[in-house]
C-alpha cells in the first residue's frame, strides 16, 4: 500500500492517532474487570474497490466510513470513534495471514472477555475461496466471536457498510429484484438474500456492487435495513427507519445478541463484491472479471492546516479567496502523485435534514469540479455530504444559522517520494 501524507485544508482539525495497546483492571465492588481501551494502531475499517472501482465508499484512499458495533450484555464497542462516551473504542494490529496460497486480512480485537476476529477473504463467483494470485469476485466479511469468560455472555453485533459505487456517492438500491426507493429495515425472513447496488438504477451494464446475505457460508442478519449514511452511521444499536427517500446511501446489518458459553464460538459472515455484468440484452457479458481490492483505514499525523471553504446562506459557490487558495498549494506540485481527495460539505442546522444533506453534497461538489478544472481527475477525488451532522444546534443556530458550519473541507491523500 503507498504510504501517504495528508494534506487537509481545514482550520482546527485534529488527526487523532490510537495508542499503543491498553489493557487495564479496574475493581468493581471487590471483583476485577477488564477495559479494553484502543489495543493498537489499526482500527479495522476497510474500503472495497474492483477492478479500480469504487464499491465502498473511500476507496482507493486509506479512509473508511464504514464500522461495526458488538454489543456484550448492556455494553457497547466500536472501531469507530464517533459513537460517543457510552461506546468503547477498540483497535487492533493489522496482519495478513497466509494459507497456502490463500492470503487474506485477519484482525483480532478484544471487549468484555469475548476476543472476535475479522477476516476480509476473496472469494469466487461461486464463493469458493480462491488463490491470492487470482481475480476474486467478492470478498467473506465474517467474524467470528469466543467467549474467554466462564460465564456465558450475550453477544450482539451489528456491520455498517457505506456504499459507493465508482463516482456516484448515493447509490440506487434493490432487495431481491425489487427496488428500494425510502429507507426501510427488513427484518426475519423479509432480509433480502441478495443486493444490487446500482451505479445507475437496475442497469447492470454499469459497475453494480452485489451483497449476499443467506447464500454459502453468510450468516443472515436479523435486521437488514438500507437508507441513508448520515443518519446510520449514528445508531449504535436500536433504530427506526425514516420512511423517507435516502440520496448518500448505507447498508445495515445486525445479528441480535445470541448466548455464548465458556470457549464457545460464533461466527457471522456476509458477501460483498462487484456483481456480473449483463448486456443490454440481459445476457451476461463474457470474460467478465472481477479482481477485488481491500484498503484499511490509516492514521497519520503529518499534515498542512489551511482554512476552510466557507459558504453563504443556501449557497454553493466557492469564493475566490479559496480558489486562490487551491492555487496556490497546487501550484508547484506533481498531481500525478496525488493518491486521492477527500471532500466533505456541511451546513449549519437551519432548514430541513434532506434539504442540508443536498446542499451539503453540493459543496463538495463545488470543489470537486473546481479541482478537475486544475487536473486532479473526478476518480481520484471523493466526496460525502454530512449535513448538518456536525453543526452547532441552539435553538439560535436552528433558527438563524451559523455562517462558521457552512463550509467544505477539503482533505488530499499525496504519495511520499
Amino acid at each position: 500500500m503507498l504510504k501517504v501524507f495528508l494534506l487537509c485544508i481545514i482550520t482546527g482539525f485534529l488527526l487523532i492517532t490510537c495508542n499503543k495497546p491498553i489493557l487495564t483492571t479496574k475493581s468493581n465492588g471487590g471483583s476485577s474487570e477488564e477495559v479494553y481501551d484502543c489495543g493498537g494502531p489499526d482500527d479495522g475499517r476497510f474500503t472495497i474497490g474492483a477492478n479500480g472501482i469504487r464499491l465502498m465508499y473511500g476507496f482507493p484512499i486509506p479512509a473508511s466510513t464504514s464500522h461495526f458495533v458488538i454489543k456484550v450484555g448492556d455494553k457497547y464497542a466500536s472501531n469507530y470513534k464517533g459513537l460517543g462516551n457510552s461506546v468503547t473504542h477498540i483497535c487492533t494490529k493489522k496482519k495478513m495471514k497466509t494459507e497456502g496460497n490463500r492470503k487474506f486480512s485477519e484482525m483480532e480485537f478484544k471487549f468484555e472477555g469475548i476476543s472476535f476476529v475479522q477476516r476480509l477473504i476473496p472469494v469466487d463467483t461461486e464463493l469458493k475461496e480462491v488463490d491470492s494470485l487470482k481475480p476474486a469476485r467478492y470478498y467473506r466479511i465474517e467474524y467470528e466471536f469466543t467467549n474467554n469468560k466462564l460465564d456465558e455472555r450475550q453477544v450482539g453485533f451489528m456491520l455498517l457498510i457505506d456504499n459507493m459505487i465508482a463516482d456516484n456517492d448515493a447509490p440506487k438500491l434493490d432487495g431481491d429484484g425489487k427496488m428500494v426507493d425510502v429507507e426501510t429495515k427488513f427484518v426475519g425472513e423479509n432480509v433480502p438474500k441478495q443486493i444490487f447496488l446500482y451505479r445507475t438504477a437496475r442497469d447492470l451494464s454499469d459497475h453494480t456492487a452485489e451483497m449476499l446475505t443467506n447464500q454459502a457460508q453468510a450468516t443472515k442478519p436479523d435486521e437488514l435495513a438500507i437508507g441513508r449514511w448520515p443518519y446510520f452511521h449514528k445508531v449504535i444499536w436500536d433504530y427506526t427507519p425514516s420512511g423517507g427517500t435516502y440520496t448518500d446511501a448505507a447498508v445495515l446489518m445486525k445479528w441480535n445478541p445470541k448466548p455464548l458459553g465458556f470457549n464457545k464460538k460464533w461466527r457471522v459472515a456476509t458477501y460483498y463484491g462487484m456483481a456480473r455484468k449483463k448486456d443490454k440484452q440481459n445476457k451476461f457479458i463474457a470474460n467478465d472479471i472481477a479482481k477485488m481490492e481491500t484498503v484499511f483505514s490509516e492514521k497519520t499525523s503529518s499534515r498542512l492546516l489551511v482554512d476552510t471553504a466557507y459558504f453563504d446562506n443556501a449557497s454553493s459557490t466557492l469564493s475566490k479567496e479559496f480558489t486562490t487558495k487551491i492555487d496556490q498549494i497546487l501550484a508547484g506540485r506533481n498531481l500525478q502523485k496525488v493518491v486521492g481527495v477527500l471532500i466533505e460539505g456541511h451546513t449549519d442546522a437551519k432548514g430541513t435534514d434532506e434539504a442540508n444533506v443536498e446542499y451539503s453534497r453540493k459543496r463538495a461538489k463545488a470543489v470537486i469540479d473546481y479541482l478537475a478544472k486544475k487536473g486532479i481527475s473526478n476518480t481520484k477525488t471523493v466526496p460525502k455530504g454530512y449535513g448538518e451532522m456536525y453543526a452547532t444546534q441552539s435553538d439560535d443556530t436552528q433558527k438563524n444559522g451559523n455562517a462558521k458550519d457552512r463550509k467544505a473541507i477539503l482533505v488530499m491523500y499525496l504519495q511520499e517520494n
